[in-house]
């Protein structure tokens, strides 16, 4: 009888043990597969690292609520301008990080090197990350519009999908529309042949522009060498004293960056950014946005107010013809790149609503002043940026704009409130939204 007892009672110890050793197999399979497809942050919107990354920033959801419609308000069309999702390197970014790989006596874990930022195959393509941020933006936008869009997919007409021709950009498209259009997601998006495209990726077709970036870019280094000679010496000090290799502004430049990729596509914290602070992460921005600011935004050549024109007069053309017969209106999410969002953000000059200095950057300016400036790219265009237009009536029919950026409203200066009337938009933006794009970037002899 003693002898059964033992015989049962070691059945179910090892019963015990054998379901112990499953749970935690499970477990640490879930753990890997989190570390492995973790985000760089959470789905509740909290950051995996307290920097400032520039443009290589990852989205971040924001927390707060946006304040409800006032009663006699209908919606009656939405439009919407992203940059894609997080991206791989581009072959340059590419060619300088493996440049920064080979230094002669770099003193870093191998496991820092590496591989996936580095290959060719995959240069500038749709991250994981982005398809991840693109999922998440969509789900947002169907809780934010349940009503207004449940109504508008009904007709597939009603709801537009743009992209520019570039393959991040189409594929954070089709991901959006998979979410927020299920029943017609295979319907093709619009995509913007790059040589006609005056809408997202307009640099490449404005002559005027193009010329006036050796200027801007000139002018851009100059202000850089001011700021290298304040700032470079100690940044180089700091650098070398962590990684034993000797460095350039050049190189702390492409950890800078490679930092930022980490952070957006693999969710590494803890390698080359284990090297910023967030001050230095904020001087390698003030950094590169001395330079963003004149190329693409509101310290650079008078054309930079002018490169979202025809972005502008598309969208009030279907502005207009939504107030004119609201059941037919057709509501457009464009999908484009960096400089799309920061031309947009020129043009309606947002540096006057981002932040409390709208001065020029320079390379002389105080880094504590530089804290509060109205253009910063990590808030101006990171990674799956986007700015809304959203378009109302009040009960005599009269027309209302609330602006959407980063999930967030903003209100102009021009406006007393968020929910501003129509014609101060179109006041604000004058012959910009009737412009001629050909004649704007044709080059006068």
């Amino acid at each position: 009888m003693l002898g059964n007892w033992h015989s049962g009672a070691e059945r179910t110890r090892k019963q015990r043990v054998y379901a112990a050793l499953a749970v935690a197999t499970i477990f640490a399979m879930c753990m890997w597969y989190y570390s492995s497809h973790k985000p760089a942050v959470s789905p509740g919107g909290s950051r995996l690292t307290n920097l400032v990354l520039s443009t290589k920033t990852p989205y971040l959801a924001p927390n707060a609520t946006t304040r409800s419609v006032p009663a006699g308000l209908e919606l009656i069309q939405v439009q919407y301008i992203y940059r894609h999702g997080s991206r791989y390197p581009s072959l340059g970014d590419m060619a300088q990080m493996k440049d920064v790989y080979g230094l002669d006596g770099l003193n870093v874990p191998r496991s820092w090197i590496n591989a996936g930022l580095i290959d060719g195959s995959k240069a500038a393509l749709l991250a994981e990350y982005g398809y991840h941020e693109m999922r998440g933006l969509a789900q947002r936008t169907i809780q934010r519009y349940p009503k207004f869009l449940a109504e508008r997919m009904r007709n597939p007409e009603l709801v537009r999908f743009v992209s520019s021709e570039f393959q991040r950009s189409i594929m954070s498209a089709r991901t959006f529309r998979s979410v927020v259009d299920p029943s017609n997601h295979t319907r093709p998006v619009a995509v913007l042949p790059l040589q006609e495209d005056t809408i997202l990726a307009m640099k490449t077709g404005c002559p005027v522009w193009v010329q006036g970036k050796e200027a801007a870019t000139l002018n851009a280094s100059k202000e850089m060498a001011v700021f290298d000679s304040i700032h470079g010496q100690k940044l180089i000090q700091r650098m070398e004293g962590k990684l034993g290799a000797k460095l350039t502004l050049d190189h702390i430049s492409t950890l800078y960056t490679t930092c930022g990729f980490e952070v957006s596509l693999f969710a590494q914290s803890g390698t080359w950014c284990s090297l910023f602070d967030p001050d230095t992460s904020a001087l390698m921005e003030l950094r590169n946005d001395i330079k963003y600011s004149r190329v693409y935004g509101p310290f650079g050549a008078n054309i930079n107010r002018k490169m979202a024109c025809a972005l502008f007069t598309t969208i009030f053309k279907d502005i207009d013809s939504a107030l004119r017969d609201p059941p037919k209106a057709v509501s457009t999410f464009r999908f484009g790149h960096a400089e799309t969002v920061m031309f947009v953000s020129t043009l309606l000059r947002l540096e006057n609503v981002l932040g409390t200095d709208n001065s020029p950057i320079t390379g002389s300016m105080p880094f504590s002043r530089a804290q509060h400036r109205g253009f910063k790219t990590s808030i101006v265009s990171p990674f799956s940026t986007n700015l809304g237009i959203e378009l109302y009536k009040d009960q005599r029919a009269q027309p209302f704009f609330r602006l959407v950026f980063n999930e967030q409203a903003i209100r102009l200066p021009e406006c007393h409130d968020e929910f501003c009337s129509l014609d101060v938009l179109r006041s604000k933006l004058g012959d910009t939204i009737e412009c001629d794009f050909e004649s704007i970037c044709r080059i006068s002899h």
